[in-house]
C-alpha cells in the first residue's frame, strides 16, 4: 500500500501546478466501448486522448475541498480503505503502481460526486466550467459514464459524499444525484427510484437493477420458453388485425402486454445515449449477469421493428419517440445490437408473449389477413394499371369476409 505522507505530496504537488487548458473538442472514438472523452477507473487511465480531463479532475478535488472545508489526508485515508475492495472488482491487469492507482481512486471518486453535485445543484457550478456549458462534451461524457469498462465501484464516490455538508443535501442521497444524473437515459427520468437500487456495484449495474423487471421471489420469466420463437414485425401483426397502443403510467421497459387482439408497449425516447445504454447493459448480462431481461426486450424489439414502415407504426402509436432524426437510424440502432447477442430460450422474458402473438398470427382468418395485405400491395405496385387487379381484390375480399363469418360461427359452437 502506497504511504499516506508521499500521497499527500503526490496529490499537493498537482493541485498547485498550473491547470492545462481543456480541449472543447475531445478527440472521437469510434469504438463502442471505449470512452471518447474522460476515463473512470483504472482501465483507460492512461490512454492519451482522455488527459485532457485529468486538469478538470484535478479541478474538482480543489473545488470540493475548498467547499466543504475537507481535509485532504482524510480523503486519502477514505480511499486507502477502499483499495483492497476497488483492486478485487478489477477482472483486468491494473497497469498502474500502487501510488497511481490511490491517485485515480481520488480523482475519479471526487470528479463523480461534484458531476453529480453540480447536475443537481446548478448554484454550485462555476460560470467556467466547461462541461455544461459545453452540449457537445455533456453528451460525450454521460455517454462515457455508461461504458461498462469505464467504471468506478459505487462505494467510492458514496464515501466521498460522506464529507459533503448535509446542510446542502438536506436529505438527498447518492442515488438520488445518480438517478438525476443519468435522467435522460432510456426513460429513466420517468421511473421512480426503486428500494434495492443499492445493490448496484457500478453505473450499469445501477441502471440495469432500475430498468429490469419486479419478480415475485421464484417467479421464472417464461413457462412456455421451450417453445418460444420471435414475433412478427409491427406491419405483418397489424394486417393479421393487432392493434397496437401505447402503455400509460410510468412502469418501464416491461410494461408490455397482449390482450384480446391489442398489443400494449411502452413508450421509448430514442436519443443519443439510446445505443450505448443498451451496449452496454447487453454486455454486462452475457458476462453471466442473473438474468438477460434487457436483452429480451431489445430481442423484442428488434423483432417488431423490420422495415421503415415497423417504425412509422411504432412512432404513430407513440410506441417510440424518436430524437435521432430519420427513422432508418432507429431501426439500425435495434438491428444492429441484436447481431452479437446470444440468449437462452429459458431467459428470453417475452417467451410467452410472443408465443401467443404467434398463435394470434397464425389463426386462418388473421394469417389470410396478413397474406390479404402483402398480396394488395404486390398488386398494386404490378399491376394496378391492369383491369384483372380490381377482380382479383374483390375476390380476396369475398373470401375474406367469408372466413371471418366461418370463423364466428365455429366460435359460437364452440361455446355452446
Amino acid at each position: 500500500m502506497a504511504s499516506t505522507t508521499n500521497m499527500i505530496k503526490i496529490v499537493e504537488s498537482l493541485i498547485g501546478d498550473k491547470l492545462s487548458a481543456l480541449s472543447e473538442d475531445a478527440e472521437s472514438n469510434e469504438a463502442a466501448y471505449t470512452p471518447r472523452l474522460v476515463s473512470v477507473g483504472p482501465l483507460h487511465r492512461k490512454r492519451g486522448q482522455l488527459q485532457g480531463m485529468e486538469s478538470y479532475k484535478l479541478r474538482c478535488l480543489r473545488n470540493f475541498c475548498n467547499r466543504f472545508t475537507v481535509n485532504l489526508p482524510d480523503l486519502v485515508s477514505l480511499v486507502e480503505q477502499k483499495e483492497i475492495y476497488v483492486r478485487g472488482c478489477c477482472q483486468e491487469k491494473i497497469n498502474l503502481n500502487p501510488e497511481q492507482f490511490l491517485e485515480m481512486i481520488l480523482l475519479d471518486g471526487i470528479f463523480v460526486v461534484e458531476l453529480f453535485l453540480k447536475n443537481y445543484f446548478h448554484h454550485v457550478r462555476e460560470r467556467s466550467d466547461i462541461i455544461f456549458r459545453n452540449r457537445r462534451m455533456w453528451s460525450d461524457l454521460l455517454r462515457d459514464m455508461l461504458l461498462l469498462e469505464n467504471q468506478l465501484p459505487t462505494h467510492v464516490p458514496k464515501g466521498v459524499l460522506d464529507f459533503v455538508d448535509q446542510s446542502l443535501l438536506k436529505g438527498i442521497t447518492f442515488y438520488d444525484l445518480a438517478h438525476k444524473f443519468f435522467k435522460d437515459v432510456c426513460n429513466t427520468e420517468k421511473l421512480p427510484l426503486i428500494e434495492h437500487h443499492g445493490d448496484a456495484r457500478h453505473f450499469v449495474e445501477f441502471l440495469l437493477i432500475y430498468h429490469s423487471p419486479v419478480r415475485p421471489c421464484g417467479i421464472q420469466p417464461s413457462l412456455l420458453a421451450t417453445k418460444f420463437r420471435y414475433t412478427r414485425s409491427a406491419t405483418v401483426l397489424q394486417a393479421a388485425g393487432v392493434k397496437f397502443r401505447c402503455a400509460e403510467g410510468n412502469k418501464g421497459l416491461f410494461n408490455v402486454a397482449f390482450t384480446k387482439g391489442e398489443l400494449m408497449l411502452p413508450n421509448l425516447i430514442v436519443n443519443d445515449w439510446t445505443e450505448t445504454f443498451f451496449q452496454n447493459i447487453i454486455a454486462f448480462e452475457q458476462c453471466g449477469y442473473h438474468s438477460k431481461d434487457i436483452t429480451s426486450y431489445v430481442i423484442l424489439m428488434d423483432s417488431l421493428i423490420d422495415t421503415s414502415g415497423d417504425m412509422y407504426l411504432l412512432q404513430d402509436h407513440g410506441i417510440i419517440k424518436n430524437e435521432l432524426g430519420e427513422s432508418k437510424a432507429v431501426r439500425e440502432l435495434f438491428n444492429n445490437l441484436y447481431k452479437e447477442v446470444v440468449t437462452e430460450t429459458d431467459e428470453f422474458y417475452f417467451a410467452d408473449l410472443c408465443y401467443d402473438l404467434h398463435y394470434y398470427n397464425m389463426d386462418p382468418v388473421h394469417e389470410f389477413k396478413a397474406k390479404w395485405l402483402r398480396w394488395k400491395r404486390m398488386l398494386r405496385l404490378n399491376y394496378s394499371s391492369n383491369p384483372w387487379f380490381f377482380i382479383a381484390l374483390v375476390v380476396a375480399s369475398v373470401l375474406l369476409n367469408l372466413l371471418t363469418v366461418v370463423q364466428a360461427v365455429c366460435s359460437i359452437l364452440q361455446v355452446k
